[in-house]
């Protein structure tokens, strides 16, 4: 089950994990967006569709996702919202919605799912940011919904290590997203935004959703089967430090 899954990162997992042999539930706020992402996978996909911003939603995201599907091995915990403002422009609905999708859906969704991931022996994946390790100005909300996304995602490793569950959590750097593109927007200069981040990790670029889908997919896989608690970045070196060069 994959929340926030009807496009940008959320998409191109349930891409990768279906090429893979399995079969994915999707939630998405996005009817639309939900409906075309159910129609390109076909008979490998159902529907979670749920609010994940209420109180509700998160439990009826799963309820769906088990009716669909029957069981469930991986549970990825990726719908995000992102509105940048600093602090004074942070108002308390702002900073509550923040927190409801970004910090309070992941761990509702996990506390209904944990029956049925204790009987898979199942593995958690939270997608933070690199912004859950460290900060910039002007988005307070997020980062700290991300650092508390980070600290649940350990929690949660702790306590259900017992039941054979896995959770970490992912760190990606800047990715080119719908979400990245309405922030660039919302800039008022796209062009000097997507500079900004390019030159912002170390590596030049910033990344794509697929190469951060199949990155991830191997998180939620055997291959780190003794991987659990674990933040790991994947972020183009940003959380190393910055590249000086030369003028």
């Amino acid at each position: 089950m994959i929340t926030g899954a009807g496009r940008g990162l959320g998409l191109a997992m349930a891409r990768a994990l279906v090429a893979q042999g399995c079969r994915v539930a999707l939630n998405d706020k996005s009817e639309s967006q939900l409906a075309a992402a159910l129609t390109e996978l076909g008979d490998c996909a159902v529907s979670a569709a749920a609010d994940l911003s209420s109180v509700e939603g998160p439990a009826l995201c799963v309820d769906q996702a088990l009716a669909g599907l029957g069981h469930l091995d991986i549970v990825v915990n990726n719908a995000a919202i992102n509105i940048e403002n600093d602090i004074a422009r942070t108002t308390d609905a702002l900073w509550d919605m923040h927190l409801a999708i970004n910090l309070r859906a992941p761990h509702l969704v996990v506390a209904r799912a944990t029956a049925a991931l204790r009987q898979s022996r199942g593995v958690v994946l939270n997608v933070a940011s690199e912004l859950g390790l460290h900060a910039i100005p002007n988005n307070v909300a997020y980062v700290s919904a991300k650092h508390g996304l980070i600290a649940l995602t350990r929690a949660l490793a702790i306590e259900l290590a017992q039941h054979g569950i896995r959770v970490n959590v992912l760190c990606p750097g800047t990715m080119d997203t719908d979400l990245m593109q309405e922030c660039a927007a919302a800039s008022g200069n796209p062009k000097e935004y997507y500079a900004v981040f390019n030159e912002y990790h170390p590596l030049g670029r910033i990344a794509s959703p697929e190469e951060v889908a199949n990155f991830a997919i191997t998180l939620v896989s055997p291959l780190t089967a003794f991987m659990t608690g674990s933040s790991i970045a994947f972020d183009g070196g940003s959380t190393a430090g910055r590249v000086w060069r030369a003028v």
